[in-house]
């Protein structure tokens, strides 16, 4: 960091590094995500609904485990 501000590769570094150690909470990310580009899941609001809590958690989880919020 230069000053306070993040770089891009800085921002890429750490994004890695999270998939690297994290690789569980990484899959599960992006098991939501496939899921909530699905028009058939999307007809599910209970699933829409649970889905996006799954991913408002892991996000909450990678923001403590880096220190952000």
């Amino acid at each position: 960091m230069d000053g306070g501000t993040v770089t891009h590769a800085e921002l890429t570094e750490v994004s890695l590094r999270n998939l690297r150690e994290n690789r569980d909470d990484s899959a599960r990310w992006l098991a939501v995500e496939v899921l909530l580009s699905d028009p058939i899941a999307l007809e599910d609001g209970e699933l829409v609904t649970r889905l996006m809590g799954l991913q408002d958690r892991l996000e909450d989880l990678a923001r403590a485990r880096y220190g952000v919020r």
